[in-house]
């Protein structure tokens, strides 16, 4: 209805606006220690609703010690756009799971993955580059603009870090992410 597609506006405008402020170089950045699970749980709680709607399930692996250096806004950010974005893309029923491991030179590496309608190596190479348009409905007809996913790109790249996604159609989606760990 309206509502709905009120509220998507809103969130691409605020998604294009946040993306034009970072292309500005306007946007403070100031990473100190966070601990990541606590950033997960609150973005899980916050998302729960949709979840439940969809009757999907969200978990996370991410042990309770694991601090990140990290803007917190900005990490806010990556992890609820991955989120919604996997919501969006998961039908009734399914899965996701976040989790994080350290990798080389200090980097933690976090997964977001989902066993939803996944994409074609053509989409996937196309997400995280700008000129591209990516957009496409969810499993229940949700927009997308793909705007979060450059919003994510640019916010992990300001950590010095690198996020991928890998897929395969009809087999689910993993986007990883890095940021340094603290």
């Amino acid at each position: 209805g309206l509502h709905v597609n009120a509220k998507n506006l809103f969130k691409l405008l605020s998604n294009l606006l946040e993306w034009a402020q970072v292309q500005q170089g306007k946007v403070s950045f100031n990473p100190g220690p966070i601990l990541l699970r606590e950033v997960i749980i609150q973005n899980m709680n916050l998302l729960s609703d949709r979840g439940m709607q969809k009757g999907i399930e969200i978990t996370s692996g991410v042990s309770e010690n694991q601090t990140v250096l990290a803007d917190e806004s900005m990490l806010n950010a990556i992890i609820r756009n991955l989120l919604s974005n996997a919501l969006k893309f998961t039908a009734k029923g399914g899965k996701i799971k976040i989790d994080s491991r350290e990798i080389k030179d200090k980097m933690i590496e976090v997964s977001v993955s989902d066993n939803g309608i996944g994409m074609s190596p053509n989409l996937c190479s196309r997400l995280f580059k700008p000129e591209e348009k990516v957009g496409r409905a969810g499993t229940e007809g949700e927009s997308s603009t793909g705007i979060g996913l450059l919003l994510c790109k640019e916010f992990v790249e300001m950590h010095g870090g690198q996020i991928r996604a890998e897929s395969k159609e009809g087999k689910g989606a993993v986007f990883y992410f890095t940021v340094p760990a603290a």
